[in-house]
């Protein structure tokens, strides 16, 4: 049994920063290194780590700010991997990339993980996911999709949520988001939809009544 302890009434949600891919006004890197290459083309932005041991990102900065309700919405889709790993997003660093959260799954599509680490890759928080995932088709773009609203946060893969994980578990150190690779994997994305949401917390007796369709 669940336990509510807090509830939100949502008045709305816009997007702050809304990526298609068709250019790259933006600024995202374009690469192509012994290590790493990035590059946009037909409307997606293509990313592929060659190294042997070292995980990748090719990061954005938004107007995000730490005490933000707010959804990351996008799709990558894997196109080939040379050996087992992970991809997906990271969130909530700066430019020194001190700490990172980062939402992935692996590409044998039954795990998924939630995790703060730092720039050397010391764990700090990690929770793996597999009783949720939902069926995932590996040939077709993979829906990831990260809702921040009051103190958690909600894990969607293709629509479904797999996690609800407290805020504190996550660190908040600067509005960068992108997109994190393991090496030996090529992946690509077409979109990224960034929302704030604009959200008022309600005290749960009034919240359970109205879930209740009672009047306060």
């Amino acid at each position: 049994m669940h336990i509510m302890t807090q509830l939100y009434r949502i008045s709305n949600f816009y997007s702050v920063l809304k990526e298609n891919f068709v250019s790259n006004k933006r600024r995202w890197e374009i690469i192509d290194a012994d290590s790493e290459k990035a590059y946009i083309n037909d409307g997606h932005y293509f990313m592929q780590n060659k190294s042997i041991e070292n995980w990748k990102y090719f990061k954005v900065k938004t107007p995000l700010k730490s005490k933000d309700n707010f959804v990351i919405d996008t799709t990558i889709e894997l196109i080939d991997y040379d050996v087992p790993g992970h991809f997906g997003l990271v969130w909530g660093f700066n430019k020194e990339v001190n700490l990172l959260n980062k939402f992935t799954i692996c590409v044998d599509a039954e795990r998924s993980l939630m995790m703060l680490f730092d720039k050397n890759y010391r764990t700090i928080f990690s929770r793996y996911q597999c009783k949720n995932l939902p069926k995932i088709n590996l040939k077709k773009p993979i829906r990831f999709s990260i809702i921040k609203l009051g103190v958690s946060y909600y894990f969607l893969i293709n629509s479904n949520i797999i996690s609800i994980i407290h805020e504190s578990q996550f660190a908040y150190e600067g509005p960068y988001i992108g997109y994190y690779i393991e090496p030996g994997l090529k992946t690509k994305t077409k979109y990224l939809d960034v929302k704030i949401i604009n959200a008022m917390e309600m005290d749960v007796v009034s919240g359970l009544n109205m879930l209740l369709d009672e009047k306060v």
